[in-house]
């Protein structure tokens, strides 16, 4: 009977100690909220911006829209939009300071196609230079008309302040990425009888055969000895 009255006050007194149900949710309310649930059990990740403005196609523009935590510039200019070719190296700029978290998409509407029809009637844009800001698939600012560089790295600076995650390069490259050599760049021209630095030619005897294909027995028959190496 002693035994049970002693058993029976321990338990009240560790319940007494222990906090209401209530109070426990709160308490592990706070810790979540103060953590963030995804950053412990699912970091989020994205794609890496692009370090310079890419001159994009209707389906270029949708994949990017697509991903998620990355700005999404739309630059809808003409080359013949004085104001647009002014903002061009501005752009560029920003694009190479917040490329880590920003993809500019150059959208040339002044010629007719695809590009341009998707202007007129996805994005109703009726004048260049016009700038649509895009961040998780949802426009977040739009800009018309001439735009100094201040006023374009307010917004760049505020919305990419904004994405999170660290970066964590996903399987399959964007349009874009890769966009830092032109294929022109890494192309060397070269004349017929030259050949490219550091490569140089090698006179090979008419008699010489291809050993390769059956090494085992040209090294049975001792016409081709192996080299030891100094270390043996």
């Amino acid at each position: 009977m002693l035994k049970k009255s002693i058993l029976v006050l321990l338990g009240g007194a560790s319940l007494v100690m222990l906090p209401s149900c209530d109070k426990l949710e709160g308490v592990v309310g706070q810790v979540t909220e103060l953590v963030g649930v995804d950053s412990v059990f699912e970091p989020k990740e994205r794609r890496e911006g692009i370090a310079k403005p890419h001159k994009a196609s209707v389906d270029d523009v949708n994949q990017w829209l697509a991903e998620p935590n990355v700005l999404v510039v739309l630059d809808f200019y003409s080359e013949q939009c004085p104001p647009c070719l002014a903002m061009a190296p501005d752009l560029a700029a920003l694009a190479d300071q917040y490329g880590d978290k920003a993809a500019v998409m150059k959208l040339n509407v002044g010629k007719s196609g695809p590009v341009a029809q998707m202007a007129n009637e996805e994005y109703k844009v009726t004048q260049t230079p016009t700038l649509k800001f895009f961040l998780n698939g949802k426009e977040v600012k739009s800009m018309r008309g001439s735009q100094s560089r201040e006023e374009i790295d307010a917004v760049f600076a505020r919305y990419t302040a904004k994405v999170d995650g660290e970066y964590v390069m996903r399987e399959g490259e964007m349009p874009g990425n890769m966009s830092g050599r032109t294929v022109e760049d890494m192309m060397q021209r070269v004349s017929r009888n030259e050949l490219p630095k550091g490569m140089t030619r090698v006179i090979v005897p008419t008699e010489a055969k291809d050993v390769t294909g059956d090494l085992r027995s040209v090294l049975a028959s001792g016409k081709l000895t192996p080299v030891k190496s100094e270390k043996e």
